[in-house]
């Protein structure tokens, strides 16, 4: 599976922590490689209270430093609607995305959840959608640099003949 885009870490993540329409305190990471992969996705702490400080070295402990390139987190809550203002799990997850990129792996994704619905402090839509973000991979292009690089129809590749046959 790719992930191409934000809203799938919430499609992955939303039946974890939300069941039966109720919130679960749990905090859920997303592991991709380089490629865009998924790699994991993982409960790691059934005791999220709002805070990410006691979750960081969890968190870095549980990426894998061989296969993952980038994550994502969720957990229950919101964020601050004050948007000037400083929201104390943004900014614990930005110290957390600074120590794991200190390990060559990247937060691509934070996702709050509650019973409405959820919201995200990364990117939402495609990546390919954000140009002013150089951070965020490019996946729509995922296909044309797999290292399978063939396609086996008969349109595309005449020698399958008639309908891949």
């Amino acid at each position: 599976m790719i992930i191409q885009a934000g809203f799938d870490f919430v499609i992955l993540a939303h039946p974890l922590i939300v069941q039966d329409g109720k919130l679960t305190p749990r905090l859920v990471l997303i592991a991709l490689d380089a490629e865009m992969q998924l790699n994991s996705v993982e409960v790691i702490a059934s005791d999220f209270a709002g805070s990410l400080v006691p979750f960081h070295e969890t968190v870095l402990t549980a990426l894998d430093r061989e296969y993952t390139r980038y994550f994502a987190i969720a957990h229950p809550g919101r964020f601050s609607e004050e948007y000037c203002g400083s929201d104390p799990v943004l900014d614990e997850a930005r110290i957390l995305e600074s120590k794991a990129a200190e390990r060559g792996m990247h937060l691509i994704g934070h996702i709050a959840m509650d019973e409405t619905g959820y919201m995200s402090a990364r990117a939402r839509m495609y990546f390919d959608q954000y140009p002013s973000h150089d951070d965020l991979p490019r996946t729509m292009l995922h296909w044309s640099h797999s290292k399978v690089d063939r396609c086996y129809c008969a349109q595309c590749n005449p020698s399958c003949g008639p309908a891949g046959a």
